[in-house]
């Protein structure tokens, strides 16, 4: 097993900093043999809380088939999810465009007063009234 190295978070080092002076106020005047003892226990505990906190399946090197397969269908699952919700929010927006179209249409309808051009029409890039107003605009 060859040495890793990972990035040390000033956060985590300030919190063994502290927890290594409790051990040391704890146990002020006990000798080495004490310390080593505790200090060690100290030290495998943090070891194993961070390696069962650091572990995933299907990583660092665990080629599992099992593990692999039970990821896979736990993925897929989520992927199947996260679309069916798209795809429905897709339609709400799709829906809510329409009804605001519609709106829009029967708000210039009904407004004699002044015609201006369409507001729709100046949404689409391919509508003859906005090429018209980019020609008018251009010269």
């Amino acid at each position: 097993m060859g040495t890793q190295l990972a990035p040390v978070d000033s956060v985590e080092r300030d919190l063994a900093a502290a927890q290594l002076d409790d051990i040391a106020l704890a146990n002020a005047g006990r000798p080495w043999e004490a310390w080593k003892g505790i200090v060690l226990r100290w030290h495998l505990t943090a070891v194993v809380t961070a390696r069962a906190e650091a572990w995933v399946p299907g990583m660092g090197g665990a080629q599992d088939p099992v593990v692999e397969e039970a990821l896979g269908r736990f993925y897929r699952h989520h992927m199947r999810v996260t679309i069916g919700h798209l795809k429905s929010e897709n339609l709400e927006l799709r829906r809510k465009l329409i009804e605001a179209a519609a709106r829009i249409r029967r708000y210039e309808a009904g407004n004699a007063v002044a015609r201006a051009p369409s507001v729709l029409a100046a949404l689409d890039p391919a509508s003859p009234a906005t090429d018209a107003e980019e020609t008018t605009k251009s010269h």
